[in-house]
């Protein structure tokens, strides 16, 4: 002791319940002592606390979490001599099996044989009944348990294996081989998708097993009304036992526009497998970076999956940057970024293309003394049109070459213009006049509006009411319900 503290250091092993440390001063004779409660790791505590009924509670042991079918399950329930213990065996469900067994001194051994109907979880409810006025312990006459376990049966559990490349080339035919471990015949499918879109929202493989045996909770309620029956301890339980969960439920599906962004995806299947190899072949759009194949596989009620993770590059590679959209007149400076990934790669030609919205010309040299990359500059002017446009950069070496193609809006930022020419004519006379286009050549037009009253210019209304910008409820409605009397005030 030092200034009125100490410390010490002990250890429990397997022998959870309440103790009590007692310190004795040796010079005055005075004692002190404090109940407190050793658990096993992971558990709920149940150290009493202000709770009289938690001196009734079992902390009963399993030799360990998990289970097969076919084996053994041991128990440990601590008990004293000459009582009975009730013990259930539940599921989510129902109550599957029922032994009476004796308890020992100190500890209780009971074991029996994990079966199929037990899996994904079981509930070990366990009713110990100590001998009526016994003096053995200070314990209620009657205590309980409960302990979850896990039940696995490995029959219904798929193993594929997934036999691919560690690198693959984009724009080149691939190819992934599919099998199952212990040559089981099962049906599966196959996703290929690039890692930066699964890292997005940290996307996980889908484990099915896991799925359809997730943990259950106990769906077996016990209604204790013992102490109301024989009671040999004044502490009263007024209460429904039903614990568990279901961890799995935290964790718990206009106009053409430029595609910027095109995800690497591939989709293929399903297929049926007899257990042997299947190969499956498939080509990637450019592209440089990681995919993540993914094999999901279920048969015969057993379910699994697969992952593998495979660069995807080549010997040249590059990267365009362009904005997401232009007008018409516009010119723009487009940085290329060239990428040497092997020491073949030396002297690289950066050429460009274009569709008709769009006029490029020129190219440029560039050249690597080993691996590493380099930035040219490209230009190009969009012609006086609107629409999708297309650009393709294209890079060669000898024999490698790659090639970057970009898609961006066309528009013309200028809000649109109307021009209106009203006459009024006179029974038995014509009309002619000359018009004239305003504006975008490629998106003016004209319409002829004839009516036998006062022009109200109708089109430009419509329009305007059709492509109002704004979208919330009240001008959504606001713009639509004048379109409901349109069959009335024309032909």
């Amino acid at each position: 002791m030092n200034k009125g503290r100490g410390n010490f250091v002990f250890k429990f092993d397997d022998d959870y319940g309440r103790y009590l440390i007692l310190a004795h001063d040796k010079n005055s004779g005075h004692k002190a002592g404090q109940i407190f409660y050793v658990d096993s790791d992971g558990w709920r505590s149940r150290m009493a606390g202000a709770d009289a009924t938690a001196a009734s509670m079992l902390a009963i042991v399993s030799a360990k979490e998990k289970y097969s079918v076919g084996e053994n399950v041991e128990l440990h329930i601590p008990s004293s001599k000459q009582g009975k213990a009730l013990i259930s065996i539940e599921s989510g469900s129902k109550v599957i099996k029922t032994y009476w067994t004796d308890t020992q001194e100190g500890m209780t051994k009971f074991s029996f044989k994990a079966e199929k109907e037990m899996t994904p979880t079981i509930y070990v409810n366990v009713s110990l009944i100590q001998p009526h006025a016994q003096t053995i312990n200070d314990l209620p006459i009657r205590m309980y348990g409960i302990l979850p376990l896990a039940i696995e049966d490995k029959e219904a559990i798929l193993n594929p294996v997934i036999a691919m490349n560690d690198v693959i080339r984009p724009e080149e035919k691939a190819s992934i081989a599919v099998s199952e471990q212990n040559k089981k015949p099962f049906t599966y499918v196959i996703a290929i998708v690039d890692e930066g879109l699964l890292d997005l929202t940290r996307f996980k493989t889908p484990d099915p097993h896991s799925a359809f045996f997730a943990k259950e909770a106990l769906g077996v309620k016990s209604w204790d009304l013992y102490d109301y029956v024989i009671g040999a301890w004044g502490g009263e339980l007024e209460r429904i036992l039903t614990v568990g969960g279901d961890e799995g439920k935290a964790d718990a599906g206009k106009g053409a526009k430029a595609n910027r962004f095109k995800p690497v995806v591939k989709f293929l299947g399903p297929f049926k497998s007899s257990g042997g190899v299947a190969v499956h072949r498939f080509v990637l759009p450019s592209y440089m970076g990681s995919v993540r194949a993914m094999v999901i596989a279920s048969g015969n009620n057993a379910y699994g999956f697969a992952e593998k993770t495979v660069a995807v590059k080549k010997p040249l590679m590059l990267l365009t940057t362009l904005p997401r959209m232009l007008g018409p007149g516009e010119e723009v400076t487009i940085p290329v970024t060239v990428f040497a990934t092997d020491n073949s790669i030396k002297n690289v030609q950066v050429s460009i293309q274009s569709n008709p919205l769009v006029e490029t010309s020129g190219s440029s040299k560039i050249s690597f003394s080993g691996l590493g990359e380099q930035t040219v500059f490209l230009k190009a002017k969009v012609k006086n049109n609107i629409g999708v446009g297309k650009i393709k950069v294209i890079a060669s070496s000898g024999g490698a070459s790659a090639f970057s193609e970009t898609e961006l809006d066309v528009r013309n930022p200028n809000p649109s213009a109307t021009k209106v020419t009203e006459a009024v004519l006179p029974g038995g006379q014509t009309f002619a006049d000359h018009i004239n286009k305003i504006g975008d050549e490629a998106s003016s037009k004209a319409m002829i509006e004839i009516s036998s009253i006062p022009a109200i210019n109708l089109q430009k209304r419509l329009s305007y009411l059709i492509q109002y910008p704004h979208g919330c409820i009240e001008q959504t409605t606001s713009s639509v319900f004048p379109q409901l009397v349109l069959d009335e005030i024309t032909e």
